[in-house]
């Protein structure tokens, strides 16, 4: 049997460091999730081991607090945008051999506090539906730079089902999203090969 919950009653809300491009580098100690690289490149996940693009770092020397460091599960939410349409983007951090990772400007960390009550990945799906983030677009400030606020998000009521049905569902959503993975991975692949066959016909 399901249960409705608030969501500050099952998460936690922090947000991320601010740390400029210009001090980010190819190697270094923290993984740094920023939040210009979101939008391209990550879509729903975030994957340590084999990621989309690469992930910069940061030095240790950078002052970051604990509460912005990720672990693994945790949800990376983008509260801040330009656009109201780029609000609400969420993204699991799959970081299974829990590498150093800090979570970066415009960005907060959705903790799972009960897992016993959701499972991250249910919850990160849920909250990327179209559905939660109509919810969320209730609470949205600004007008040059949109925004909502973690403490207005923790308001927000959800339905969850039993956590064997959120297994299922979660089994069944993560099928499909390697589908179409493979599907962009391989339309990229064959667009690449086109262009370089209409370029050596052209030469000869």
């Amino acid at each position: 049997m399901g249960c409705k919950v608030v969501l500050g009653d099952i998460c936690s809300f922090s947000r991320g460091a601010s740390i400029p491009r210009a001090r980010m580098h190819d190697t270094g100690d923290y993984l740094y999730i920023h939040y210009g690289d979101l939008y391209k490149g990550f879509d729903l996940r975030i994957d340590v081991e084999s990621p989309s693009k690469p992930i910069p770092f940061i030095l240790r020397g950078e002052k970051v607090k604990e509460s912005q460091c990720l672990k693994d599960q945790d949800i990376v939410y983008v509260l801040t945008s330009e656009t109201v349409d780029d609000l609400g983007h969420a993204y699991l951090f799959n970081n299974p051999q829990n590498k150093l990772a800090v979570s970066g400007t415009e960005t907060t960390i959705v903790r799972v506090k009960r897992r016993d009550l959701v499972i991250p990945a249910y919850l990160n799906y849920l909250m990327s539906s179209p559905c939660f983030i109509g919810e969320l677009r209730r609470y949205v400030r600004g007008m040059k730079v949109f925004r909502v606020h973690p403490a207005d998000v923790s308001r927000i009521e959800i339905e969850l089902p039993h956590i064997e049905t959120q297994r299922k569902v979660v089994s069944i959503l993560d099928s499909i999203y390697t589908k179409q993975r493979i599907n962009t991975q391989l339309n990229g692949y064959l667009a690449e090969r086109h262009q370089s066959w209409k370029h050596q016909s052209l030469l000869t």
